[in-house]
């Protein structure tokens, strides 16, 4: 299952990282308290109705079933910066998504 993660402090620039260009297995976020928090990338995908990139990550550290949905925003420098999905429809559509790219790989 997917929730959307807003203990995550938005915006989080990847350093150098293109989630979308390269294999990326883990990523390192910020959580609430400031405290680095190590993910594991578990996908990344694209929804061209909507022209969103979105990434999929699990705590490291935790023991849970829970993902995490992140889209991904790049700045004016060409830096992807990972934020919480705000918008309530948009985040029924990546689950939507995410559960056709989770089927899809299995």
């Amino acid at each position: 299952m997917i929730v959307n993660n807003e203990n995550i402090k938005n915006p989080y620039i990847l350093k150098g990282e293109k989630l979308m260009e390269k294999d990326v297995e883990f990523i390192e976020l910020l959580d609430e308290q400031g405290e680095q928090v190590k993910f594991k990338v578990v996908t990344y995908f694209q929804i061209d109705e909507i022209n969103g990139e979105y990434v999929v990550v699990t705590p490291v550290s935790e023991d849970s079933d829970e993902a995490f949905v992140l889209k991904i925003v790049k700045d004016e420098n060409g830096n992807e910066n990972l934020i919480s999905i705000e918008d309530e429809k948009e985040f029924d559509l990546v689950e939507e998504a995410y559960n056709l790219v989770m089927e899809e790989q299995n």
